[in-house]
């Protein structure tokens, strides 16, 4: 059993040490910097993509493209207005080329913005 216990807390800290490292992931947190796919207008949230300080971000918002440009990170936090915020957002994040362009798909998140009850 102690067996056990010890290569749970080994695969335990080799998934946490990857999912830290992991180039590419990208992902909204809330103030807690916990990952999250859904949060209510009025609260903070961040962006980051782990690895990069510039990516090309394209998102849609309730499936209407919204933004399609360079993007800087992680993005600093951000007051979710509940007047222009609440919705779904679909974001794909790219490498940003040596011409300065959309390059090479780095990954994919997507987000609820929900209204206040």
């Amino acid at each position: 059993m102690a067996e056990n216990a010890g290569l749970l807390i080994l695969l335990a800290t080799g998934a946490y040490y990857f999912l830290s490292t992991s180039k590419g992931v990208p992902a909204f947190r809330d103030i807690n910097g916990q990952v999250i796919t859904q949060i209510m207008c009025g609260n903070t949230i961040t962006f980051e993509v782990s690895g990069y300080t510039r990516v090309w971000l394209q998102r849609l918002k309730n499936g209407q493209l919204d933004y399609d440009a360079p993007f800087d990170l992680p993005m600093p936090p951000y007051i979710l207005s509940c007047v222009n915020d609440t919705g779904v957002y679909d974001v794909a994040v790219y490498e940003i080329d040596a011409n300065e362009t959309k390059g090479k798909l780095i990954g994919q998140t997507k987000i609820t913005v929900t209204p206040q009850p």
